[in-house]
């Protein structure tokens, strides 16, 4: 017989009376044995030998008294040797919280605020001046924290690149080498490639050029690429580097075969080179080197295996590799103006990324460009 089975035969006949005490039993039955969540359901459990509440002597009811969270503790104060010049209270207590927040950068078991003040590590001084930058320029706490773990990951990765073949501007044993990821059609490279030349002839380092086309943006870049390529074949890579960036505007077939004739270039040379596998290899393979480093955007440098993404970035990283090769006197900082954001490639592309050694022409664009 089921033991809730109220209603079975072999219990004697009640009355009304009977019935509603019945019914009474069964509810509080119910209530006992009833779904419950998980958590009470294990509390329940804990003490069941007594319904009533403990008792002190005298037979007082006692109970039993959950002590109040604690508040959540401040953000502790700067360590004095902080600068905050420059800005207001609220972006302070950002700066504070942020620095009792986060971890060393480098690597040590201790908070990013302990680091800076053991002074051993010039990453998180360095990371310091990063974040009163980014609160200067009014970048809210969110924004700062995904930018300063961006900047933490930039300098703590180093990659290596192959550079053999790669076009170089400089001294081929510079201890400093700065390879930079471009696009011949894209506008921020167009302003960039000036003032690199100005700071590669400034602190006398090499710059080795890397093609990186971002093939559905822009139309004409891989064209472009390979037009520069077939030009490095007879001497002339970076005077077609120039002139393509000077006239990023205008880069057809027929607008490139006019720069090539005016470089002097040996045109039945170029016209099988732009148009050769050995050209679309070359710039595929760059490409995909830029993809393994994580270029996400042109331009992209990197100095020394070390990425920078802008002008005061790459100038900043040449000044510091210079000093560790032991460069006692170094050449005044040269005014560099800042870039915009690098271009990145367009919704689709990751899509249609190119397999290794099959370069992929954009819509409406030939495989390369031809005569």
């Amino acid at each position: 017989m089921n033991r809730y089975d109220m209603s079975s035969s072999t219990q004697p006949a009640m009355g009304h009376h009977g019935a509603l005490v019945t019914a009474l039993t069964a509810v509080l039955l119910l209530s006992l044995v009833g779904c419950k969540h998980a958590d009470s359901a294990k509390a329940a459990t804990v003490d069941t030998t007594s319904a009533a509440p403990p008792t002190a002597k005298g037979g007082a009811t006692t109970t039993k008294v959950e002590p109040a969270p604690a508040p959540k503790a401040p953000a502790s104060a700067l360590p004095k040797n902080v600068d905050t010049k420059g800005l207001d209270p609220a972006e302070v207590k950002i700066l504070a919280q942020l620095l009792d927040d986060q971890f060393d950068p480098c690597g040590k078991p201790r908070s990013f605020k302990q680091a800076v003040v053991a002074g051993d590590c010039a990453m998180a001084t360095r990371l310091v001046r990063f974040i009163s930058h980014k609160l200067q320029q009014g970048y809210g706490k969110r924004k700062i924290l995904a930018l300063l773990l961006r900047e933490i990951e930039r300098l703590n990765t180093v990659v290596e690149l192959d550079l053999d073949g790669a076009p170089r501007a400089g001294p081929e044993h510079s201890k400093v080498k700065v390879v930079i990821f471009s696009d011949f059609q894209c506008p921020f490279c167009g302003k960039a490639y000036k003032p690199l030349k100005e700071l590669q002839t400034h602190y006398n380092v090499a710059v080795y050029y890397k093609h990186f086309p971002l093939r559905q943006a822009h139309k004409y870049a891989e064209g472009a690429a390979r037009a520069a390529w077939a030009a490095q074949q007879q001497g002339k890579f970076w005077s077609m580097h120039d002139t393509l960036f000077a006239n990023n505007h205008a880069l057809t077939w027929t607008d490139v075969q006019g720069y090539a004739k005016k470089l002097g270039l040996d045109m039945k040379k170029f016209i099988a080179a732009v148009n050769s596998d050995a050209s679309k290899a070359a710039v595929e393979r760059d490409y995909q080197q830029g993809r393994e480093a994580q270029v996400d955007g042109t331009p992209t440098f990197f100095v020394n295996g070390r990425r920078a993404e802008t002008l005061k970035q790459l100038q900043a990283a040449v000044r510091e590799h210079l000093s560790l090769t032991g460069e006692k006197s170094l050449p005044k900082p040269l005014e560099l103006s800042e870039m915009t954001a690098p271009e990145t490639p367009q919704s689709g592309e990751e899509a249609e990324t190119p397999q290794p050694g099959v370069a992929q022409p954009a819509a409406g664009q030939p495989a390369a460009p031809v005569p």
